[in-house]
């Protein structure tokens, strides 16, 4: 049995924690229809905290694992900077796992890149290269100029780059501003199809995402149900976590209510994921070991999960 919160809180913050939600599957489905067609890019965008970086580095393991080698799949984590075209290959380098990702003159960098992507693909039944680009709205102009020109070097090889920019309603914005800047070639190759990723929005979503937590876990090397570990009892007697869909839903449809958040808004993961690791710490048999989770206990963790202050300040909601 699991009884440290740390072991937990260490599991639920790591890379290895990931909720199947059908946003999720979605995503995936999308994306491989994407390569298949051949669109070269697109847009992947969302409001904060309704877990677009876990999504893609899920889906990036999920394809890890079905294709091994013969499908390279990168990932970016996009930061601010001041754009430099050193700065932009030297992150690219560091991202295909080069040793020397910092050393020597632009043009050398640059070579060093387009080689070890070369490298990657060359010798793979599909010869094609998938880069996640996560808070891509911190890309410049330049920035984009420097990606095509990477992904003009791979394609005369027979190389197909395919881009996936991940990040919040600003880069909706990103791409008209590039619209408006007749920017078209970066916009054609890299932002033509779009996808709205989103939260919890229905009592069957919820579900779903609950059913994880009836599913073995690996946790610290081991093999762990959390409903089966937190209570025990009800799990024994053959009840699941996803049949609470329906009444933690009727919860949050109450929370909302009250705190003047929009109704039928969409649940952001961070925040569900808070509520549940509430419930189970503070309801199941480490805290006031309840039987199973009632409304009382639901309503308690969503307001300990951070979600209303969160949600009131995104919908820029009067306090008091």
């Amino acid at each position: 049995m699991i009884t440290s919160r740390d072991t937990l809180d260490n599991y639920f913050v790591s890379n290895e924690f990931n909720i199947t939600t059908p946003a999720i599957m979605e995503l995936q489905e999308k994306i491989l229809k994407w390569v298949s067609d051949g669109a070269t890019g697109a847009i992947i965008y969302g409001r904060p905290r309704i877990g677009k970086t876990r999504a893609i580095l899920y889906i990036a393991s999920i394809l890890k694992a079905k294709y091994g080698r013969e499908l390279p799949i990168y990932v970016l984590n996009a930061t601010e900077h001041v754009p430099k075209d050193k700065f932009f290959y030297s992150e690219l380098l560091k991202v295909v796992g080069h040793p020397e990702f910092d050393k020597g003159t632009v043009s050398m960098l640059k070579d060093r890149l387009l080689n070890s992507l070369f490298a990657s693909a060359c010798n793979t039944t599909y010869r094609k290269i998938i880069l996640f680009i996560d808070e891509a709205y911190n890309f410049s102009e330049k920035d984009f100029k420097w990606l095509m020109d990477i992904y003009n070097n791979l394609n005369l090889k027979n190389i197909h780059l395919y881009v996936f920019l991940v990040g919040s309603e600003e880069l909706i914005a990103r791409k008209q501003a590039l619209i408006m800047a007749n920017q078209h070639q970066i916009v054609g190759r890299f932002m033509v199809e779009e996808c709205h990723f989103h939260g919890i929005q229905s009592s069957k979503e919820m579900s779903i995402c609950l059913a994880n937590y009836d599913q073995p876990l690996q946790i610290a090397g081991d093999w762990f149900s959390l409903t089966k570990e937190f209570f025990p009892d009800a799990y024994q007697d053959g009840k699941q976590l996803f049949s609470c869909a329906d009444m933690l839903m009727d919860e949050y449809l109450k929370v909302m209510e009250e705190s003047g958040i929009p109704p039928k808004s969409e649940i952001p993961m961070m925040y569900f994921v808070n509520a549940i690791k509430y419930c189970l710490f503070n309801y199941g048999i480490t805290g006031k070991k309840y039987y199973f989770p009632t409304e009382e206990s639901w309503r308690d963790s969503i307001l300990n999960s951070g979600y209303v202050a969160a949600e009131r300040l995104y919908f820029n909601v009067p306090i008091g």
